[in-house]
């Protein structure tokens, strides 16, 4: 798979200059997906060691998240894009493999939820950036039947403040 496409998980293609993140010293954020916008690449990320079984890891929690625990990045440079490995110590991968997206399927821009109630309670004038379910084919839970956010409004969207962005997590 071309990591420089649009994909869900597996390592993320930055351009230089762009430094991947961290929420302290030793914990890289998982990559959840990159899709292209705009004549760039948004890459969101997140931490997720926690809900893919590492019940040690201090993860993300019911609610909102500090901003320390997920990162969108946006960049309009696509000249020179590199993989960022993420390994543990024995070399094996520390994210689940690439998938491509396919937007007919898609959680990006705006998909449809089953707590738009609850989102447009919570977060009025909010949008949907990327909406990101549980999956038994990587191992991935939040806890009861949860979903994860990453929410924008339309007007930061459309200004690519993708700094402004907020994530939440809904559980039952």
């Amino acid at each position: 798979m071309d990591m420089t496409k649009d994909h869900w998980w597996g390592f993320a293609a930055l351009p230089d200059g762009c430094e991947y993140p961290y929420r302290g010293e030793d914990n890289p954020l998982t990559p959840v997906c990159q899709f292209s916008y705009e004549n760039g690449m948004v890459y969101v990320f997140a931490d997720l060691d926690y809900f893919f079984g590492d019940i040690e890891a201090e993860g993300g929690h019911i609610g909102e998240w500090d901003s320390d625990f997920f990162r969108v990045l946006y960049t309009g440079d696509l000249s020179q894009l590199h993989e960022h490995e993420i390994r543990y110590a024995d070399g094996t991968s520390a994210v689940p493999e690439p998938k491509p997206m396919n937007y007919n399927e898609s959680h990006v821009l705006g998909a449809p939820t089953c707590w738009q109630d609850e989102l447009a309670q919570d977060y009025p004038g909010y949008q949907v950036l990327v909406q990101l379910e549980e999956d038994d084919n990587i191992d991935l839970r939040f806890y009861d039947c949860g979903t994860l956010f990453f929410l924008i409004k339309p007007e930061d969207l459309a200004a690519k403040r993708f700094d402004r962005v907020k994530c939440v997590l809904y559980s039952y």
